[in-house]
């Protein structure tokens, strides 16, 4: 009996192991969705629609990305953190020229919750004003946030619902700041996507090269099974 049990709890064990890694969006949709409503996991699963985010520019391959955005004719969020637009302080501009939209990722690549609280509304501050100073004379209607390394608390929730910004994390999280092979990014999002998903992917030095090669592969594949890209916003209130 006890090497029966052993052996059911093993396989209790992989399946949940197998669920957070292979299928982390049922997980989001089934358990967080409904426990943390303040928090934007995904949109409402009407019709086939995805939308992308992209987290950590601009980096020096972000110039790449927007080009291939273009290209494939697929808008994105930007979360940008600010002391990164010292690489390319036009970046802003020329997102929001191209149609996409911009949001607040805070002043370093750190975990947000565990900064002090007046540290935190001094970097989401200072970075809103950065990224604003960036992206003039365009004017930003964004108020969108996601925090370092996604993790948030209540403290954080009430900041930010003070500022009405909108904490955006998603749904669709392919394990790319591991740097998995393509073939597994690629598996991972069809097994993940779903009507509302938000697709998350990363533009720093290191990732940005890779990021670029998942969308050309990526965008194809998920059109083929009709899924289409709207802006973030239309994702989530479709009747805006």
């Amino acid at each position: 009996m006890t090497l029966l049990l052993s052996v059911l709890a093993l396989v209790v064990v992989l399946d949940l192991l197998v669920l957070v890694v292979l299928l982390p969006s049922l997980l989001i949709r089934l358990l967080l969705v409904p426990l943390c409503p303040e928090v934007v996991f995904c949109g409402p699963g009407r019709g086939k629609r995805l939308a992308l985010t992209i987290d950590d520019g601009p980096s020096p391959g972000s110039e790449a990305l927007l080009a291939l955005l273009r290209e494939l004719e697929v808008p994105a969020t930007f979360f940008l953190i600010g002391t990164h637009l010292e690489r390319d302080h036009r970046f802003a501009r020329r997102a929001l020229q191209q149609g996409h939209d911009l949001g607040n990722h805070l002043w370093c690549d750190e975990l947000s919750a565990g900064l002090p609280p007046a540290v935190f509304q001094q970097q989401l501050v200072d970075t809103e004003r950065t990224i604003a100073r960036a992206a003039a004379p365009a004017s930003l209607r964004w108020r969108w946030f996601r925090p370092g390394q996604g993790w948030f608390h209540r403290a954080m929730l009430e900041a930010l619902a003070a500022r009405r910004y909108r904490l955006v994390l998603g749904s669709i999280f392919p394990w790319d700041i591991r740097r998995p092979p393509l073939w597994f990014v690629r598996l991972f999002v069809c097994l993940n996507a779903h009507p509302g998903g938000i697709l998350v992917l990363h533009d720093t030095p290191a990732l940005s090269g890779r990021t670029l090669e998942t969308l050309r592969r990526l965008i194809p594949d998920l059109r083929r099974r009709g899924y289409r890209f709207v802006p973030l916003q239309e994702l989530l209130d479709p009747a805006a």
